[in-house]
Formats: C-alpha cells, structure tokens, sequence
C-alpha cells in the first residue's frame, strides 16, 4: 500500500522530535550520570587514602612494610579501587599493588603536606584514573596514594545509555505503529476527498464523493459538493456572459475600427518605445506610403523627427496637448496634434487607484495645405487694404489736425458774438474735430497694429538681434509709459533683481511688449499700483507687470491673447483697445522661444508674465 503524504511528513516530523528528545535525554543522562559517578569515586578515594593514613602512623615509624602491605592489599578488593602505594617523607615507594612495577605515571605525584589533594593521571593503555593522596603525619612519615579506575565510570554510563536508546527505540516504533493506525484512519477519506477536490480542479462538477461520515472531513465533503452545484451554474452563467461580452467587444473593436479607417484626419498611434500600433488609411494617403505595412516600425525611420518628436514630448508630460506643422509631400503642409495615452494603475491588493500610466501616444494629423492657403490670402489682402487705407488716412489726420488749429488759433479769435447759438456752434465743432482726430488716430494705431501682426505671420518682420539687459529694456519703456501713470496718479513701484544675466533678442520688440503690458495696467486700474518685477529663474529671465484693476474673468482668459479679443461687453461699452496688443506680444516672445502667460482674478487685479531664455550666443548679432 503507497504511504499517504500525511503519514510520511508527520513520520519525518516523528524522527525529528525523537532525535531531539533522544540526543537531549542521552546528553543530560551522561552528563550527569558520570558527574555523580566522578563525585563517588572521588569520596570513596578520599574515605579510602584517610583510613590508611590514620592506621599506618605506626607501622611506617616502625618501618614494618609487610603490615603495611597487607593492608593496603585488602582495599583492592572494593569496587572501583585500582591501586593503592604509600610513599614515605622523601618520596621512596614502601609498598604498593602494582605488578610487576610501579608506572612513571605515578612518581612524583603533588602531594598536599596539609590534606587531601585529587589529581588526574593517565597512564595511556592503562587507563585514566583518580588519584586521592593523603599526608601521614603531616607528610613527615610519607604519603597514601589511592587510585580510583574512570574506566568503570565509563563502562557504567555506556551500558545505562545502551538501556535507555534501547527503551526509547521500543516507544518510537510503538508510537509509529499507532500514529500508522491513527493516519490511515484519517487520510483515508482526506484522500478521496483529495481526489474529488482534483476533478472540481479540471471542472467535472458531476463527479460525486462518497464520505458518509459526520466527523469535520464530512462536512468539509458535503460543503465541497454543495459548492460544486452553484460553481457549474456560477460557471454556466460566466460562459454566457463572457460569450456576449466577446461579442459586444467584436461589434464595438468593428465599429471603431470602421471609425478610424473612414475617418478623414490621419490617425497615428505609438508605444512608449516609438513604435507604430495603430495607423489609419488616410495617414497613408497624405504621406504616400501606400499598402506598406506601418505596425511595428518604428515611427521616427518613417516620419519625419518633428513628428516623432512631437509623440516623445506628449508622453513626457502626460495631460498636455502639442501641436506642431509638419511638412506632407507635394509641398503640402499638415498640422499635428498629440496627446498621450494613459490608464490608472490599480493596486491588486488594495483595489486603490495609484498613478497614471503610460502607454503611448495618439497623433491626428490634419491637412491644413488648404487652410494655410486662405490664411495667407487673407493676410496679404489685409495687408493690401491697410496699406491702401494708411495713405489716405494720413493725409485726413493731418488736414483734421491743421483744421483743428487753424480753428484755434485763427478763427475762433476772430469771431467774437455774444450770440449764444455761435458760441455753442463754435464749441461743438471744436468737439467734432477732436473726435475726427481721436477716432483718426485711433484708426491708425489699428491699421499699424494689423500690419505688425501680418507681417509677423507672413514672415516678413525684421528682426534684429541685440545682447539685451532686462533693466535698461524695462527703465525705457516705464519711461515711454510715464505720462500714462502720472496722469491717474498710480505709482509705479520695481523689483528689479541684481545682476540679471543677458539675453540675445530684438530690443525694441521687448520695449513694445514693455509698453504694452504697462499701458494695459494702467488702462484698466483705477486706483492702487502698478509693480514690475524681473527675476533669473531657471534659465530664463522672467518678467511680470501687476495691477490692482478690474482683473479678468476665468472663462476669459484662456483667449485673451487672441487677435481683436477685448475685455468686456463690446456691445454696450466702447472698446478700449484695438484688441491686437496681447497678440503681437505673444508673436514676440514666442519668435524669441519664450513664453507668455497671466494670472487674474476678478475685481482683484492681473499679473502677466513672459519669460526670455537666456543665450549666451554672439553669433549673428545686429550691434
């Protein structure tokens, strides 16, 4: 019959226990055992060496050795007492119980004048023995030795450790034959059920298992068959839902699939590795690739590093959105737009949601050849009529100014009535031409302000590149702005940190940036201040312009910065602005790789900020 796994580990764990308790039980007993037999021996030694000292005195001063010697011939006869030798005061032998001779091992024993004195002695194949000396009159008529045999101290222990490993090996086989009847009891049914839990394992859920006790191994049996039933329905029903969910998933992966292949953008999706998972039939056709397979490859051998790039940056900051152009063939252009691909992360212990991760990105590419076309049709027309209206503006600004000064300083001397419908004449037409000249120049600031920001986005700006110090760009346009401020009576207050270190940019569009943002501050604070503080954070210089005015509303100002965008109700409140201002300070800071940005809240006050990279580069400069 095989051996159940039961019955050999716990016959293992058997061995183990007894070899601990026998070994234990063995060391402890001849630990012992010859500790006390060692203490006897050497008790009966000392009686032994004391009663020859005390009854020899005599016979040794009298020298009568063969008394001596038949008395220390009787102590032979105890048990244990291997010899016995009597020394006299200069260390000669008298009598002794060696045959044929006295051991080198026993001459010149120490001996104790004042007592007893225990000493070890060896005398190789004889055997180790305890040598009891005892002084005879005080050692001046000699010395007894008495010599106690370990051997049989020995000899005592092995046979009381034979006895007991004898009597432990019949209570361990005693207790294996029982613990054999108790676990073939016991792993009997623990085996069928062992073998009913292997077919629920490979789902036969009919199999039955018959355990007819009511012991615990019978419970555990009708639980197990009772969990079986609802498993085979559990199950049924799992298979149900997974076949309709497969399905379900087929029809959706289908339709999206039909989504994706018919959808006019081209798709592109990566991995964290830059390879190409997913693409589209209309990203083929707008980079002309054809049928060639594109998943698996690695998209910056394939497209071009700008696009590649554009897929790396999206996944390195994961929740932001880039886009960039990038060049199709036949001179067509395409604008790209990538975000990337993330899940949240589950902990599988604790069901907790952790940190996003990663799994690529997903790039719509877009056709914007047409657009781009319209748009530069659009600026060069508006371009066209600016400069067309610019000419003919001039010449009228100019005349309305000479009229307005003429009147003032020739005809409104000349004509002195007291009638009151001429004096109200003559201040209402001083009034007409001051609109004609504010309205004039405001028409001007807008058409200069669409012309900077068409010549920007066509391109066709001068640029010139100066080693620029934030102080001084910052000192000229508060001085340019000065009238402004003064005039509200708002003080301009500077934070300005030491030693900023210089940049490489148009000096003049910095100053107009300048201008502008301290012009808006003012434009839109009644009462408080304006500050301008500059700082090297980072690798940029970084600058912001605060008031304490209206400030802007959230849903505001994400398009501030966009072109003819203004504050407020333009239906009911005439426009302070041309709308441009923010849109060319942006074309500006961004053309120098900067960046600009603004904090507001309502009724509180704005903050706008820009920041300048700092470039050590003299290459190129216009000096």
């Amino acid at each position: 019959m095989r051996m159940s796994k039961i019955f050999r580990k716990t016959l293992v764990l058997m061995f183990l226990l007894f070899g601990v308790i026998s070994i234990s039980a063995t060391v402890l007993t001849v630990w012992t055992l010859y500790s006390h037999m060692t203490e006897e021996y050497t008790s009966k030694g000392r009686v032994i060496a004391r009663a020859i000292a005390n009854s020899s005195v005599e016979i040794l001063l009298n020298r009568d050795l063969s008394t001596m010697q038949s008395i220390i011939d009787q102590f032979l006869e105890i048990q244990g007492v291997e010899y016995v030798f009597v020394v006299d005061g200069s260390g000669e032998f008298v009598s002794h119980t060696f045959v044929p001779m006295v051991p080198e091992e026993v001459k010149g024993l120490p001996v104790n004048p004042h007592g007893l004195m225990v000493n070890e002695v060896d005398m190789g194949e004889r055997g180790e023995f305890i040598d009891t000396s005892k002084p005879i009159l005080a050692g001046v008529a000699g010395y007894v030795h008495v010599g106690m045999d370990k051997g049989l101290i020995r000899a005592y222990v092995r046979e009381t450790v034979i006895k007991m490993q004898a009597l432990l090996a019949v209570i361990f086989w005693g207790s294996v034959l029982l613990l054999f009847v108790v676990v073939k009891k016991i792993s009997q049914p623990l085996t069928t059920l062992t073998e009913y839990a292997g077919k629920l394992a490979d789902h036969d859920f009919t199999a039955e298992v018959k355990i007819t006790s009511r012991d615990e191994v019978g419970l555990l049996a009708n639980t197990m068959q009772s969990m079986a039933q609802e498993l085979s329905e559990l199950i049924t029903g799992l298979e149900r839902a997974v076949a309709n969910s497969t399905m379900e998933l087929q029809d959706t992966l289908t339709y999206t699939s039909a989504i994706i292949d018919n959808v006019a953008d081209g798709l592109l999706v990566v991995d964290t590795n830059g390879k190409i998972t997913r693409s589209n039939p209309a990203l083929a056709t707008m980079f002309d690739f054809g049928d060639v397979e594109l998943a698996g490859r690695d998209a910056k051998l394939i497209f071009s590093p700008q696009l590649a790039e554009l897929a790396l940056l999206s996944m390195e900051f994961p929740g932001k959105v880039f886009s960039a152009e990038v060049a199709l063939p036949e001179q067509k252009t395409a604008k790209a737009t990538a975000a990337s691909i993330h899940k949240i992360d589950v902990d599988d212990d604790t069901g907790e949601a952790g940190p996003d991760l990663c799994m690529g990105a997903v790039i719509i590419v877009r056709d914007i050849t047409v657009e781009k076309e319209i748009d530069q049709m659009k600026t060069n027309f508006i371009t066209t009529v600016s400069h067309e209206l610019r000419t003919p503006l001039t010449g009228i600004l100019g005349f309305a100014k000479l009229i307005k000064k003429k009147l003032v300083n020739v005809v409104y001397p000349q004509v002195a009535s007291p009638e009151p419908k001429v004096e109200k004449t003559m201040a209402q037409v001083g009034d007409n031409m001051d609109v004609i000249v504010s309205e004039g120049e405001r028409l001007t600031e807008l058409i200069n302000d669409v012309l900077d920001i068409s010549k920007m986005e066509a391109g066709k700006t001068e640029w010139r590149r100066h080693r620029v110090y934030m102080a001084e760009v910052i000192d000229k346009a508060v001085q340019s702005t000065k009238a402004l401020y003064t005039e509200k009576s708002l003080p301009l207050n500077l934070d300005i940190e030491d030693k900023l270190p210089e940049i490489i940019a148009d000096r003049d569009r910095l100053i107009q940036v300048l201008v502008n943002l301290i012009s808006n501050a003012v434009k839109f604070t009644e009462q408080g201040s304006i500050t301008i503080k500059a700082a090297h954070v980072d690798e940029f210089v970084q600058v912001s312009v605060e008031d304490t005015g209206v400030g802007i509303a959230a849903e505001d100002q994400q398009s501030i910065f966009e072109r003819f965008k203004q504050i407020g109700d333009t239906l009911t409140e005439k426009p302070k602005g041309t709308g441009l201002g923010l849109a060319i300070c942006k074309q500006i800071i961004e053309h120098h790789g900067g960046d600009i940005w603004l904090e507001s809240i309502q009724g509180r006050g704005s903050t706008f900020y820009f920041s300048m990279p700092v470039r050590g580069v003299d290459v190129g400069l216009d000096e």
